[in-house]
């Protein structure tokens, strides 16, 4: 696709960007690309199609929101289940496991002290964290949540979240460079350089997720373009892959049902997804959900039109000063919709 790579050299040029690989899913299949360069520092490198990224926060769609919705198909769970009655250390006992999903909990965004701390002082200050708001009043989105959901499904599955996704997601999914802690190193685009950790790169960016080990349920996952598409062509399939379900439909369906109102953001999300408006393609309203995470990844599913989006870059490189991602990549996914989605009105 000569107009997207087009496209992307224009942002790498203009420092938005170190490079970028690309996945957009069609009726057709699954056009894969990249552009620009994977590392700046120390050395230059050039990007590759087979490039893995730490995508932060995808974490929490991908791994959480996708076993939970696994055990509410095969009804292990049901939305309105007590998050104390599994996790007895956790305080609360009127927050819910659909409050944590639509980020409703009264949770706060995240830890007040973000200093590096063991697995047991983190899960200690989140357990007992107080409450913003009251249990749902309001959304704020929130890591803590989500490193809470994750701890819930361990504790269900008597597993590791590592070792869950690999068995109940990456696997059937054919995700074969998709994990939390990889070992190839050389093949990851690193992130941030900081001053405690020097250039990050093979190791998760997220802090909190540094600190327990890796493997979260709000961040902490490096897959591929490719790896995603097929996470993507299954949604877009209604739950089925490989000509085998791996969710039903209807539990997708709710992941494109307007659950909650993010008055902050002024849009609707359902499970973590933004629903209808967003801000990775140009504002529109539609059967469309969307997600993106701080390092710079992003993935956009659109039913109405059988379109995914994904577009993965380590925006954070070689520092998290440069936000110019958030106003360049709807333009990019505007380049997209106007080249494949021709006769149909854009809203």
């Amino acid at each position: 696709m000569d107009f997207l790579n087009d496209k992307i050299n224009e942002e790498v040029n203009n420092n938005v960007i170190p490079g970028m690989t690309y996945a957009i899913v069609t009726e057709s299949g699954v056009n894969i690309g990249s552009s620009g360069f994977k590392s700046l520092i120390p050395n230059k490198e050039t990007i590759t199609d087979d490039t893995i990224y730490d995508i932060a926060s995808l974490t929490k769609i991908l791994v959480v929101v996708t076993l939970i919705s696994k055990l509410l198909d095969k009804k292990i769970i049901k939305l309105s289940d007590k998050i104390k009655d599994y996790l007895p250390n956790f305080i609360y006992d009127d927050i819910t496991i659909y409050h944590l999903l639509t980020h409703t909990s009264g949770l706060p965004a995240d830890l007040s002290n973000k200093s590096i701390k063991s697995k047991e002082q983190i899960r200690n200050e989140i357990y007992l964290t107080k409450k913003e708001y009251s249990t749902g009043s309001k959304v704020i989105y929130s890591d803590l949540g989500y490193i809470i959901l994750g701890d819930m499904i361990s504790k269900i599955y008597g597993k590791s979240l590592d070792v869950i996704s690999n068995e109940e997601i990456f696997n059937p999914l054919n995700m074969k460079n998709t994990c939390f802690n990889p070992s190839n190193k050389e093949l990851c685009a690193p992130t941030e350089i900081t001053k405690e950790r020097g250039l990050v790169k093979g190791i998760v960016h997220d802090e909190k997720a540094y600190s327990l080990g890796g493997v979260a349920g709000h961040a902490g996952v490096f897959t591929t373009t490719r790896d995603l598409s097929n996470f993507v062509k299954m949604v877009l399939n209604n739950g089925i892959f490989d000509n085998k379900i791996f969710l039903s439909k209807a539990v997708i369906d709710l992941w494109f049902k307007p659950l909650v109102y993010d008055e902050k953001c002024e849009w609707y999300r359902s499970f973590s997804y933004i629903v209808g408006n967003d801000e990775i393609v140009i504002k529109r309203d539609g059967n469309i959900i969307s997600f993106n995470g701080f390092t710079g990844p992003s993935i956009s599913i659109d039913r109405d039109n059988n379109l995914g989006i994904i577009l993965m870059t380590n925006r954070v490189h070689p520092t998290r000063a440069n936000k110019k991602i958030s106003q360049e990549r709807p333009k990019i996914s505007e380049e997209i919709y106007k080249k494949l989605v021709k006769e149909k009105s854009i809203k």
